[in-house]
């Protein structure tokens, strides 16, 4: 019973351990195709526009979203032009209202500490006000963690992530070497 048990948390353990990894190998080679092959996302929150629902360094999920289940007050994440970046990025606001119908729906987006009506303002690279469409959304936030991001941020450092793995073997080493049995 116990060898059973042992290889049925091993099994687990390392099916955790493939899947996180793979999750990771598409986050670092394809970071734009993991929505469309896995169905969601995780960005780390950046900025204060979502406090105090989200705060900056939470980490949310997102997951690909169908049109029609969009609503007012959910909170989406979308691509746009940010003028401080210089470069299009990921936003996540709240939908404040729905415009139109059929092939020309408009989203008006705005941040959580916004009045209604007070809708956010988004601009290309040339200054011309650009609406936010279907094509622009990337999902629907389903799931916040509070504080992950500052992990996050720690591992996406090359060399903090070489100490935690260094860390890691030493352990591991460290581990066997206790338990080595005695002959």
């Amino acid at each position: 019973m116990k060898f059973v048990k042992k290889f049925i948390l091993n099994g687990l353990f390392f099916l955790i351990v493939i899947v996180v990894l793979g999750y990771i190998l598409l986050e670092i080679f394809i970071p734009q195709k993991t929505i469309d092959i896995i169905g969601y996302k995780s960005y780390v929150v950046l900025t204060t526009s979502m406090e105090p629902d989200i705060m900056a360094n939470d980490m949310i999920i997102i997951r690909k979203v169908k049109e029609e289940d969009l609503e007012v007050r959910d909170a989406i994440t979308f691509n746009v032009f940010i003028p401080e970046l210089g470069r299009e990025s990921e936003v996540t606001h709240y939908i404040g209202e729905i415009q139109g119908s059929g092939d020309s729906v408009i989203y008006k987006t705005l941040g959580a500490i916004k009045e209604e009506g007070d809708y956010d303002i988004w601009k290309d690279v040339n200054n011309n006000v650009v609406d936010i469409t279907f094509e622009d959304i990337e999902g629907e936030v389903v799931l916040t963690i509070p504080y992950l991001g500052h992990a996050v941020n720690l591992l996406k450092d090359p060399i903090m992530f070489g100490m935690l793995v260094l860390n890691i073997i030493i352990i591991y080493a460290l581990v066997k070497l206790i338990r080595k049995p005695k002959n």
